[in-house]
């Protein structure tokens, strides 16, 4: 009997599944249910507290069926290309390396603008993977409509379904949101069986931008976003994929009133005493609160010093020097001199050029900057309200919600896990016959070997008590 019993032990020993070392296979039996999919959805200055003054009825019920947090803080630089690229690989700005809506050359002077940026491979294939790329590696579908970075090749990759922005292209087209919403839900995600899309739509930002974040026209493109969220989440009903499908929505950035009309002093560095442009090689300035100077050779200190303290709401910065919170410093592309105005004011090169009347990119401590953030779906608690939330964690919240391993970065789960439910134990056996028979082997061994063992207990002790008898 003990030989049968030590058989046993040795048999169960060598089964694969008993071999598995705790925390590898065994546990990954109670991986929960299937993987679902992930729309990711922005929209481009939705700031964090834009529902507060005109009716949103289905952002409302988005939180209630899902997770609201009370707002998010975009990196730094607070503007659209950088904060869209922290949302795909959860980096801060100067560890991606995209840290301007526009590509430049110190050297050749040359500059592009934001939309042909876009097509700069080398300004955005940095280092840095987006997550589209990660997920295509990892064996899912992905596909980008209009995102930042979706024209983009990342090491000789580009993610495989795609739609690039036109190069003129309106933004506040509602009828052009609901054809592309009814592409990446009926045809991308019901159709073509893609796992993740990321979908960008540029409004409320540009209205913004134009009449001012506290104007009437924002207040009703605010409107149209909402019933635009209506129209996602019934179109998501129709085609059978509520059950299936998380959405996360959130944006860049927010928006802040510029102050004009001769209330404030305006920023002119041409104007400041001791300061020329002689002494500068390469400017990015009246692109709004932020701004970046390369001095000439022997110049950087006299630079400085001229603009150091010229203006009550002009922060000038070595940039070593930068805020350490502002993760803005430690990268090649980013220039000698950071200039940072205010919120209200915009940093002029020559003349007031900037005609805006709302504009982001201001430090992302500042309020208005903050932006908006929803998700609803299988995997998220209903009617849970959260604290804010750094934009860097919505990266591995995605990454976990694909069950891919991500890429280095600068985000924690633990920071947003709270928002999911719980897996239920029972959903991988039968997602997973294979692992669910092994499980049932197992058992059944196990049961077996706990029978035997009894027997030889029982027959041990049992000749040992006819021995004592004896």
């Amino acid at each position: 009997m003990a030989r049968l019993c030590l058989a046993v032990l040795c048999l169960i020993a060598s089964s694969p599944c008993a071999a598995a070392p705790p925390g590898d296979e065994l546990p990954s039996v109670f991986t929960g249910s299937a993987r679902n999919k992930l729309l990711l959805i922005s929209f481009d200055g939705f700031r964090w507290d834009y529902d507060r003054d005109v009716e949103t009825p289905n952002l409302d019920k988005m939180a209630k069926d899902g997770v609201k947090a009370a707002y998010v803080t975009p990196p730094f630089l607070t503007i659209t290309s950088p904060s869209h690229f922290t949302m795909l690989s959860g980096r801060y700005v100067e560890n991606h390396g995209v840290i301007h809506n526009m590509w430049f050359n110190t050297t050749t002077q040359e500059k592009k603008q934001y939309y042909m940026t876009q097509f700069v491979d080398s300004y955005w294939d940095n280092g840095s993977l987006p997550i589209w790329i990660t997920a295509q590696r990892q064996g899912l579908k992905a596909g980008s409509l209009h995102f930042p970075g979706t024209a983009a090749t990342y090491k000789g990759e580009t993610v495989k379904v795609r739609q690039v922005e036109p190069r003129f292209y309106d933004h506040s087209n509602e009828t052009d949101w609901r054809l592309n919403i009814d592409k990446v839900i009926g045809e991308w995600f019901h159709q073509q069986d893609l796992d993740f899309v990321s979908l960008y739509i540029g409004e409320p930002d540009l209205v913004g931008h134009d009449f001012g974040p506290d104007s009437p026209e924002r207040r009703e493109m605010v409107q149209q976003v909402d019933r635009t969220v209506g129209y996602i989440r019934n179109k998501i009903q129709d085609h059978g994929l509520t059950d299936r499908l998380n959405i996360i929505i959130t944006s860049d950035h927010g928006m802040t009133t510029i102050l004009r009309d001769g209330l404030v002093k305006k920023i002119i560095l041409s104007k400041i005493p001791g300061f020329s442009f002689k002494d500068i090689k390469f400017q990015l300035l009246d692109y709004g609160p932020a701004g970046m100077l390369l001095p000439k050779e022997g110049m950087l200190e006299k630079v400085y010093q001229a603009l150091k303290g010229s203006h009550p709401h002009l922060h000038v910065y070595k940039k070593e020097e930068m805020p350490a919170r502002l993760h803005y410093s430690n990268h090649p592309r980013l220039l000698p001199i950071i200039l940072i105005a205010d919120p209200g004011y915009i940093v002029n090169g020559v003349l007031p050029l900037n005609s805006n009347k709302g504009e982001h990119g201001f430090d992302n401590e500042v309020m208005d900057m903050k932006a908006l953030f929803r998700a609803v779906g299988p995997d998220f608690h209903k009617d849970m309200m959260v604290d804010p939330l750094d934009l860097v964690e919505v990266y591995p919240l995605m990454c976990h919600l694909l069950g891919i391993n991500p890429e280095i970065n600068d985000g924690h789960l633990d920071n947003t896990k709270h928002m999911l439910v719980p897996k239920k134990n029972t959903g991988g056996e039968n997602n997973n016959p294979e692992k669910k028979n092994q499980m049932e082997v197992l058992i059944g061994l196990s049961a077996l070997m706990g029978f035997l063992v009894l027997v030889f207990i029982i027959t041990t002790s049992f000749n040992m008590w006819k021995r004592t008898r004896g």
